[in-house]
């Protein structure tokens, strides 16, 4: 169908049709009255990172040396989260600021630090510098250099006596190198319990206390009272110590008698002892050895472990007995 137009050309409907889609098309929609619209949805934006926060150096602090401090440091400290805080036993405050720590008070002290895990260091402006440990890590460090003191058979090694070809095993505790056999070596007065070779194999020979004082190998020599003490010390105190020090078996169960742990090595057997009227006594059951120290008299002191304790006893008693015999190195 034609149409004449305005000025008078004949334009086609459908054309007409398709001008009028296309103005359609570019012209702006129209926004209804009252009509509501969504704004769009705001840009998510992700919180600055927080600062992390400083560690806490409130706890107990020791010098990590040990002794003394050097003057205008503190030997100890106490620093509590409040402020407040003890310093070698007298009551103060303390803060940190921009990387300085100070100690307020009668005499102010003002110190750059650092801390490193358990470790604090204060360092003054002269540029001298101390260590701190917090106190449990001091302990920790404390327990680890007494284990290594008392470890279980630390040195253990052998004494070949060239008298008699025999060996003797040994162990060093606390420092110390000891026989961890008792001596098996006639002279003098000395004597198988019993009269019974087979206790010298097993368990040694007795000595009267002036036998025992030259019976030991060259290089060796019969303990003293202290050096006695020493080696019970070592060994956790004379309270435990008969049990640490006994020989994991051979003790008599008899009246609740129980066998050592032998944590050291030293296998302390029961051989008993012998009377200056020439009769035995307690082999299985006690074990006593001579010390080199005597008293007024004629006594001399010696240590005793029982079957049915687990301590370290020390006696005085007559010269004449005859005891075991453990040597101690030069």
């Amino acid at each position: 169908m034609l149409k004449f137009g305005k000025f008078g050309k004949i334009v086609s409907l459908s054309a007409l049709a398709l001008l009028t889609a296309v103005s359609a098309f570019g012209a702006k929609p129209q926004q209804q009255s009252g009509a509501k619209t969504n704004p769009p949805p705001a840009a998510k934006t992700n919180p600055p990172p927080a600062k992390p926060k400083a560690p806490s150096l409130a706890g107990r602090w020791v010098l990590e040396e040990g002794g003394r401090a050097p003057s205008g440091f503190p030997g100890s400290m106490e620093l509590l989260k409040d402020g407040s805080c003890i310093v070698d036993g007298r009551s103060r405050t303390w803060k940190t600021e921009s990387g300085r720590f100070y100690f307020m008070g009668e005499k102010a002290l003002a110190f750059n630090y650092k801390l490193s895990g358990s470790t604090l260091t204060l360092t003054n402006d002269a540029g001298k510098a101390v260590s701190y440990l917090t106190l449990a890590a001091a302990k920790k460090i404390e327990a680890e250099k007494d284990a290594a003191d008392m470890k279980i058979k630390t040195g253990a090694g052998t004494l070949p006596d060239g008298r008699n070809g025999k060996t003797y095993k040994t162990v060093r505790i606390g420092g110390k190198s000891w026989m961890a056999e008792n001596l098996n070596y006639q002279t003098g007065n000395s004597w198988c319990y019993g009269g019974n070779a087979a206790h010298c194999a097993k368990y040694g020979r007795l000595y009267d206390w002036n036998t025992a004082k030259s019976a030991c190998p060259a290089g060796w020599h019969l303990p003293s009272n202290q050096e006695w003490a020493a080696l019970v010390t070592a060994a956790g105190g004379h309270t435990t110590a008969g049990k640490r020090l006994k020989a994991a078996e051979g003790w008599s169960s008899g009246g609740n008698g129980i066998n050592g742990t032998d944590e050291f090595g030293f296998a302390a057997v029961p051989g008993g002892n012998r009377r200056n009227d020439g009769k035995y006594y307690g082999v299985g059951i006690d074990g006593s050895w001579w010390s080199s120290t005597e008293i007024e008299g004629d006594l001399a002191f010696y240590r005793g472990i029982f079957n049915a304790s687990e301590k370290v006893y020390e006696f005085n008693y007559d010269r004449g007995y005859g005891f075991s015999v453990r040597c101690i190195q030069d």
